[in-house]
């Protein structure tokens, strides 16, 4: 308990070797971000399609990602009881639907930050909140759930995503054209679900590691400028999940291992 008081007067998100990281008490030390994990890991033909659209499309990242923090911003200050949080009136199509999605969330345990004092341990002097979590071989990854509430009396795991396109539980029906733009967005939309999939389940773990307590079930919420989707997520599809992430973890450390990204100096 020492070593994580300690920890906690310096920043819980730390940035090493340009990738997001945050602190931990674990043995390892600073563990790579769920996020940083799932980037690094993903197919070098995704990644090339990823680096295209920047290029096609300069300073859109950077907008997304602005859009996202408001929205995430509201959510925070409407959960913890400011029922008309300032929202910036470009972002007002996105968060229109949100009232009416958060009211559904009884009770809350977590939002961005924890909200009960015995889960205050995970908060740095920057005031971010982490959860961490290791494999059966001790690779570690840490991160910071959104929202973590009770709703329909179910403990619910929920993760918040912007969108300017809905996202897809379903790969395209056949019935559509390969490569139409109905196709594409559905086909971007079941990808970004199942992204989604994964960042859930690196919390799932992390969050009965670090505070002890197992969710019910999950909840991807998304919000976009036509409306607010909610998808579930059984209990029983999370711990399905929990294997596919261990299989991203180790290949991740793979490439760690293989590439020499780390230097010891800097940790």
């Amino acid at each position: 308990m020492q070593k994580l008081n300690d920890l906690n007067k310096t920043a819980a998100r730390i940035t090493l070797n340009g990738k997001r990281h945050y602190t931990t008490p674990l043995p390892t030390g600073p563990a790579p971000s769920v996020t940083t994990i799932i980037s690094e890991t993903a197919s070098e033909a995704n990644k090339k399609k990823l680096e295209m659209w920047s290029k096609a499309n300069p300073g859109q990242k950077e907008i997304a990602a602005e859009r996202g923090t408001a929205i995430h911003y509201g959510m925070e200050q409407y959960l913890k009881g400011d029922k008309q949080p300032e929202i910036e009136e470009s972002y007002k199509d996105f968060w229109q639907g949100m009232p009416s999605v958060l009211d559904q969330f009884q009770e809350v345990l977590w939002a961005e930050t924890p909200l009960l004092d015995k889960h205050q341990f995970t908060v740095g002097s920057d005031d971010v909140a982490r959860v961490w979590g290791s494999d059966p071989e001790g690779r570690a990854w840490a991160g910071a759930p959104d929202i973590i509430a009770v709703a329909n009396n179910k403990l619910t795991l929920a993760d918040l995503k912007t969108s300017v396109k809905p996202y897809s539980r379903k790969w395209p029906s056949k019935d559509l054209e390969k490569g139409c733009q109905e196709w594409r967005d559905l086909l971007g939309g079941h990808m970004k679900f199942k992204k989604t999939c994964k960042q859930l389940a690196a919390y799932d773990i992390a969050i009965q590691q670090t505070l002890g307590i197992t969710v019910q079930q999950a909840a991807i919420l998304v919000s976009t400028p036509v409306r607010t989707q909610i998808f579930k997520i059984s209990r029983r599809f999370l711990d399905i999940l929990h294997d596919d992430w261990y299989k991203i973890v180790e290949e991740y450390y793979k490439q760690i291992e293989n590439c020499n990204v780390y230097d010891a100096d800097l940790i």
